[in-house]
Order: C-alpha cells, then sequence, then structure tokens
C-alpha cells in the first residue's frame, strides 16, 4: 500500500503546494456561473438520491446529510463573500446523471459521497476534500474464508462507482484474486441484502457509506483512499475558488464536528479527515489498480 502512504503524506503538504488559500477568479469557459449566481441570487445543487449519511433525501422528501449541511454552510459563506443573499435550488440526482447535470448547466455543484479521482476530473472540477473514507471489504459471517484478502469470489460493487472500476479492472488482470464475477448492485442496502440472500459473496465498497449488519463481517484493512470533494463544472474556475475559499472556513470552523455528530458521523472520522480540513488539499485519490 505504498502509493496510499504516498497520498497520505502529499496531503500533508497540500496547504504549500495546491494553494490552501484560493486563487484569483479567472474568466472560464463555462460562461461566469459565479458571476450568473450573484446575479440571479439562485444557486442550482444536485443533491445525491441515496448516499447515506453523505447525501440523501428524507422521508418527507427533504435533503438532508453530512454533505448537504456542508453544502448549506459554504452557501452561507459564499453569501458573506458575494455580499448578497443565495437561495438554493437543490434538486435529487445519481451519480451517474451528475457528470451530464453539469455539463450542460442543470446544476452548479453535486453535493453527495463522490470521490476525487485522475480519471473524473478530465471530466469536471473538484473542489478541496471535504472527507477521507476507504473501501472495504464486507461478507457473511459464517464464510470466514472471505476475510482472506485475496478470495472474492462473486463481488458486489456499486454501479458506476470508483470500487466498479477498480473491482473490473482487478477481474481483468488475472491475479492472483479469486474474483469468480463482478456483480453491480444498486445501492448499498441492496449489496448488503444481496450478501444475505447468496446472491454475492463479497461487497467491495467504502467502508463510511455500507451499513453495518449483525450477519456481516468486515475486513479490517481498508483496500483504497477515497477523497471525497464537490463536483463543478469543468473549466469553472471562478466558482471553484470560491466554494473552496469557503470550505476552508467551514472545515476549519467550530462547527464542522456538530455538522459531523448530526450526521452520526462523529466516530468515523479518521486521521486522514481531520488533517484535509485543518490542512486543505486537492489531491485525488491514489491510483492503485
Amino acid at each position: 500500500m505504498k502509493q496510499v502512504m504516498n497520498w497520505a503524506r502529499g496531503v500533508g503538504l497540500a496547504l504549500a503546494f495546491l494553494g490552501a488559500a484560493p486563487g484569483h477568479a479567472q474568466p472560464n469557459g463555462a460562461g461566469g456561473t459565479l458571476a450568473r449566481i450573484q446575479s440571479e441570487g439562485v444557486i442550482r445543487i444536485g443533491v445525491r438520491d441515496s448516499a447515506p449519511p453523505f447525501a440523501y433525501y428524507d422521508g418527507q422528501g427533504r435533503p438532508a446529510g453530512f454533505s448537504w449541511s456542508v453544502c448549506q454552510a459554504v452557501v452561507q459563506q459564499m453569501e458573506s463573500e458575494l455580499k448578497r443573499p443565495l437561495r438554493i435550488q437543490a434538486m435529487p440526482v445519481s451519480l451517474a446523471a451528475s457528470f451530464e447535470m453539469l455539463e450542460d448547466g442543470r446544476i452548479d455543484l453535486q453535493c453527495g459521497s463522490t470521490t476525487h479521482t485522475a480519471e473524473r476530473a478530465q471530466k469536471v472540477d473538484f473542489s478541496n476534500t471535504f472527507f477521507v473514507s476507504g473501501i472495504v471489504v464486507s461478507y457473511r459471517k459464517d464464510e470466514v474464508r472471505y476475510a482472506n484478502p485475496l478470495q472474492f469470489g462473486r463481488v458486489g460493487v456499486l454501479a458506476n462507482s470508483t470500487a466498479a472500476g477498480i473491482m473490473a479492472k482487478r477481474a481483468a488482470s488475472k491475479g492472483s484474486s479469486v474474483i469468480d464475477a463482478v456483480v453491480p448492485v444498486a445501492s448499498y442496502e441492496d449489496g448488503i441484502e444481496k450478501l444475505k440472500k447468496k446472491d454475492i459473496d463479497t461487497l467491495f465498497a467504502d467502508s463510511v457509506l455500507v451499513p453495518t449488519d449483525p450477519e456481516i463481517s468486515r475486513r479490517r484493512v481498508m483496500e483504497t483512499i477515497e477523497p471525497y470533494a464537490l463536483m463543478m463544472r469543468k473549466g469553472d474556475r471562478a466558482l471553484r475558488d470560491q466554494v473552496d475559499q469557503a470550505l476552508v472556513k467551514v472545515l476549519g470552523g467550530p462547527g464542522i464536528r456538530q455538522i459531523a455528530a448530526d450526521a452520526q458521523l462523529d466516530g468515523k472520522i479518521n486521521l486522514l479527515t481531520s488533517e484535509v480540513w485543518r490542512r486543505p488539499s486537492r489531491d485525488p485519490a491514489p491510483q492503485l489498480y
């Protein structure tokens, strides 16, 4: 896991090399989204519809979760900087649809649990990291052979996720891991249900997002590092800089721990998350496969 350690060390240098203090806004090919937001007083935010505890819609159809609260706090900071009130126009989005909706202008910002990868950064821009998770392998407690790091059997992955891409590459490499099939699941809850029904043998997914279940165990070692960030249109630098400026204040402020506690994440804040709150980073996830 040398590359994971390099990523962790790189976070400590992010303040110097990745411009924790945002740069000056520059003209961009997206047509000046920030100028439009300031003029209209409206920011369009796509909220992931099924990524609890980060972003989801509650029983009353209202956006909720840690990322949603962070986005609200970011907009409050932007109001102060832009010297005008801003109305949030929120709409549910899937991970796959987010990229197209950003590109065609239906949303200005995506709020969820999206991992910043170099591949995705070719299509969209990312803010500084606001949380760091990692992929773990879950398996049925009574089938301990899947605790073996090389045994996957029929492995479930969330469709269109970074986990799906990683596992597809791993299966194609014909390495030492035993992978019988890569099976897409509709949600993390669906993955757990498929495990319990023995439709899959393991679940390869973000540790923070997978529901706990008394019948399911997890391997102790994280397979990857997953830096979560907000997504914006590619080349929309003025908005990205404004969002990063606001994020520095939100993540570095005294209220972030309470936001995490309200989302039931207070016991899941690892050292890497604490570090990026203290020293902003825009490093993508390390390329492991």
